[in-house]
């Protein structure tokens, strides 16, 4: 993010800590750079830290300020929350993704970044072009087609059996 987005950014997280406290105090230019700043260290993009907003006030107590570190805490929690409630199927989906962007040349942090923000509905990080883009949707479903059975699933398999009536006697 540019110093720009990370400004604007403070300025609208600012702006949520407000509206859910009337009390909040209001700081000028000097305190939306600050928290600018500690945004930017986070690496947390925008929709994430508001996020840590509406959890930070849903979990706190009453005359909770927050400081800018505070909202990053709850973002994060937030960010990897979002990220444990996937199914399996999901995760195996995102990861054989990264691993396709990453044979595509993409960086490793660049290409999980990428996957776990389209996971979480946001916008992604990498622009593709419709061929790239086409190319890693066959790559990937191909891939995944190759995948065997978990073993989780396997074992399961042979455990179930059903109790009727002419088993009880």
């Amino acid at each position: 993010m540019t110093i720009e987005t990370n400004i604007e950014t403070a300025a609208l997280v600012l702006g949520k800590c407000a509206a859910n406290d009337p009390w909040f105090p209001q700081g000028g230019d000097a305190v939306v750079v600050a928290w600018a700043e500690v945004f930017a260290k986070s690496g947390l993009d925008r929709s994430t830290l508001l996020d840590g907003v509406a959890r930070a006030y849903s979990e706190a107590a009453s005359g909770f300020k927050p400081l800018p570190a505070d909202i990053v805490r709850h973002a994060r929690a937030t960010y990897f929350e979002a990220l444990s409630r996937m199914s399996d199927d999901q995760r195996d989906r995102m990861l054989t993704t990264a691993y396709e962007l990453m044979d595509m040349g993409f960086p490793p942090p660049l290409a999980h970044k990428h996957v776990r923000q389209l996971a979480l509905g946001r916008p992604p990080i990498i622009n593709l072009t419709d061929e790239q883009r086409a190319a890693l949707t066959k790559a990937v479903t191909e891939r995944l087609a190759l995948q065997p059975v978990p073993l989780r699933t396997q074992a399961m398999a042979g455990l179930t059996k059903s109790f009727g009536p002419q088993e009880a006697s």
